[in-house]
């Protein structure tokens, strides 16, 4: 069997993920990640693959697109590909599930310590010769033998639960349909209801994918949930927060702060409320990409693409109920694990 034509949208994949693409794969590149610039540009070298990390991957481009039979995501979260018209099309999507959730854990360390401890406006206020009056007005929070509610258990949760737990002691708490009071108690983390996590969290960690039954999880009903002095973190999808209540809520007073990596719209614009408010520290969607685990990324999904290809055995499979339908695109299914 020859190799696929796979079509990226530069700087989507890291030269790494190119080189091991180019091994047994023709690689074209489209200039930007835009609906119709990619059904054209699939049309004209009759691509067989597709790999995307922000841009979307549409119904109109799987319709309009009939040569492709494999969409790839250069990351975890699929929320950028419509995977319902993908399956219906009979193309497979791939995801690369265990490459980053090691640096999105530090970084929701790294977001818990700069809100509890103040880091971000003590930096500034030091710079701005304050010193003196910022220590006296604005002192950080301990964080030792606190609690921590997780929402979603899965790879980077229960990492951030394993970390929180071994570097400062904390009591955590965590909730997950997919998870029972057993096997949560097999990490030494306590099951607790949604609800029952807000009230009694000084930290509220949100790790859930994003789908109809997380969008807008964290409401005003949530954040009034929460106790009163509680931080969130945000390193899941943006649209999983209801950005204008958390606005809301941090004003009032009643959380203490957020850390926040994701957003609904991204990027944010320049005066967005949330840039103005002090007790907000924010990073660019950029918890997982370091760039150790970008290039596993890269390499990652460029491997599974190929094996997919292949029919041979593959990792991240995200509908796999596509390998059963007789629209299946792909001349045979692959394997998956």
């Amino acid at each position: 069997m020859t190799g696929p034509t796979v079509l990226l949208i530069h700087p989507t994949i890291r030269e790494v993920g190119v080189a091991t693409l180019k091994e047994s794969a023709r690689v074209h590149l489209a200039p930007d990640g835009r609906e119709d610039t990619l059904v054209r540009e699939a049309n004209a070298c009759r691509a067989d693959a597709l790999i995307v990390r922000v841009e979307q991957a549409t119904r109109a481009l799987f319709e309009q697109a009939p040569s492709l039979k494999i969409v790839g995501m250069h990351g975890v979260g699929t929320d950028a590909i419509d995977v319902d018209a993908a399956t219906e099309a009979g193309v497979l999507v791939l995801n690369a599930p265990r490459v980053n959730y090691v640096s999105t854990a530090e970084h929701t360390l790294a977001l818990l310590l700069a809100v509890a401890k103040n880091v971000a406006c003590g930096d500034l206020a030091v710079r701005r010769g304050e010193f003196t009056a910022f220590r006296e007005s604005r002192l950080p929070m301990e964080i030792a033998g606190r609690t921590l509610f997780v929402v979603g258990l899965g790879r980077v949760g229960s990492e951030v639960a394993r970390k929180c737990r071994a570097a400062f002691d904390m009591r955590v708490l965590a909730c997950d349909p997919l998870y029972d009071r057993q096997a949560m108690a097999a990490q030494g983390v306590e099951w607790t209801s949604f609800e029952r996590g807000l009230a009694g969290a000084d930290f509220v960690s949100l790790h859930v994918p994003l789908k109809a039954d997380t969008r807008g999880m964290m409401d005003r009903r949530a954040f009034a949930a929460m106790k009163p002095g509680a931080v969130l973190l945000n390193l899941s999808r943006g649209a999983v927060v209801d950005q204008a209540a958390l606005v809301d809520v941090l004003r009032s007073g009643h959380l203490a702060g957020a850390g926040l990596d994701v957003f609904d719209p991204e990027p944010v614009a320049e005066g967005d409320a949330l840039t103005l408010l002090p007790r907000v520290v924010l990073s660019p969607h950029y918890a997982g990409d370091t760039v150790s685990a970008r290039d596993r990324c890269s390499r990652t999904i460029a491997r599974s693409v190929l094996a997919a290809w292949a029919g041979e055995p593959v990792d991240g499979v995200v509908n796999p109920e596509v390998l059963r339908s007789p629209r299946l695109r792909l001349s045979r299914a692959p394997r998956f694990s």
